[in-house]
């Protein structure tokens, strides 16, 4: 499967990747396609404290109902479009709360910024970068980092064919940085200034890589637009 179909008109029901997923028995830990009957837990988690709205570009704080609902009715959207599911809840329970939040995200290629491809074989590379966020009440229990490896390994990489898969994190967030580590990434780009528009003020980011393709490492992502 790839990750970059004809987009068209597809159902839930056949969509792929939807889960539920077993990323690890001991302890018990899922992921599952993320529902409209998440938002009230995940409203609640998100106001619990600013850790997610100080260590992202997008998430605000006070995270309100419509921003919860705007962020899966897009997720849901995605399916609609493409027929692959790319944004998951942790669970606990594979039918159960959620408790933290996975997705894959893919670039849209144009003119201006065109697909990579293979520095060999001129072939056209399917790349996507990873985001996560894990509950206050669930962190220290290494879930982040096994939802990480799990997202990069069986889903982006063995499911849906990616060549190379990043994180981007800020520069002094050393928590989300370990967290790419643990996922099996190497540090690619040590440092670069972008706008967060959420801020109105210019921050340091730094970029993980997992490359399916050793010879794929020159390529380097510059450009970031939040």
């Amino acid at each position: 499967m790839t990750a970059t179909p004809t987009e068209g008109s597809f159902t839930r029901e056949s969509a792929k990747c939807m889960g539920p997923y077993t990323v690890c028995t001991e302890p018990a830990l899922y992921l599952s396609a993320v529902e409209f009957s998440d938002i009230p837990e995940m409203v609640r988690i998100l106001n619990i404290n600013q850790d997610v709205y100080n260590g992202s570009a997008l998430f605000q704080y006070p995270y309100l109902e419509s921003h919860a609902q705007d962020r899966i009715q897009k997720a849901h959207d995605t399916v609609t479009a493409i027929g692959i599911n790319t944004h998951w809840a942790m669970r606990t329970d594979p039918h159960g709360p959620l408790i933290g939040w996975a997705h894959l995200h893919f670039d849209h290629y144009d003119e201006k910024h065109p697909q990579p491809v293979h520095p060999i074989t001129g072939t056209p590379l399917v790349v996507a970068d990873i985001g996560y966020w894990l509950s206050p009440e669930h962190t220290g229990k290494g879930f982040a980092a096994r939802v990480g490896r799990f997202l990069v390994e069986e889903i982006a990489i063995k499911d849906m064919g990616c060549d190379i898969v990043r994180a981007v994190s800020y520069v002094e967030n050393w928590p989300s940085r370990k967290v790419a580590e643990r996922s099996g990434m190497e540090l690619e780009l040590a440092s670069k200034s972008i706008l967060i528009p959420k801020l109105g003020v210019m921050r340091d980011i730094c970029t993980y890589a997992v490359h399916k393709d050793p010879a794929t490492k020159s390529i380097i992502k510059l450009d970031y637009d939040y």
